[in-house]
């Protein structure tokens, strides 16, 4: 069993505003992600629990009925090891896949695919990737929870990822669309 954990921290500095409650076809950005996963963990046996890691009230107000452990994080100054941290800390499973709500286009059956061949990888990490770039999401067992656990400031688990390639399974995906991250309103715009 996995923890799905919900990285949503960030200031959207280069988006010069909360990405996260930007619209898409009527729906917010962050809302895009929660309802694909709870699609995923009512289909997908290997998923345990989904966590929301955020600082921002409206989402948790918002995500208070959601079958979703939403923890806040009032230090997210700290950068991205914070958000991983309480992710982490709060889970109740072995295994914790790591993704984010600026990737509104990544398709549910993409995500139900890597979880399942990573399980039957046998391997103890787990990325996407496309044109050879490693991205979002990533799986991690509990084999590197203390390597997780000791991560500082704005760096995440592709340090990790890097050190550790012999024991990386990495799932292609072909459609590079699918994985953009949006960090300026452009790439929304027509």
């Amino acid at each position: 069993m996995l923890s799905v954990i919900v990285l949503a921290s960030g200031n959207s500095k280069r988006f010069k505003g909360n990405k996260l409650l930007y619209e898409i076809d009527d729906k917010p950005m962050y809302l895009r992600t929660v309802e694909k996963l709870i699609n995923l963990k009512e289909k997908c046996k290997n998923i345990g629990e989904i966590i929301f890691v955020t600082k921002y009230q409206k989402i948790i107000n918002d995500l208070k009925n959601r079958d979703i452990k939403v923890i806040e994080n009032k230090n997210s100054e700290f950068g991205i090891s914070q958000s991983i941290k309480l992710g982490v800390s709060n889970s109740n499973n072995d295994c914790y896949m790591f993704t984010v709500c600026d990737q509104p286009y990544i398709r549910e059956d993409t995500i139900e695919n890597f979880i399942e061949g990573f399980i039957k990888s046998g391997k103890n990490l787990g990325c996407v990737s496309s044109d050879g770039l490693l991205l979002n999401p990533t799986i991690f067992t509990k084999k590197y929870k203390d390597d997780l656990m000791r991560l500082e400031g704005d760096k995440g688990g592709k340090k990790i990822i890097l050190k550790n390639l012999e024991d990386l399974f990495v799932f292609e995906v072909c459609d590079h669309y699918e994985l953009i991250d949006i960090d300026y309103k452009e790439q929304l715009e027509d």
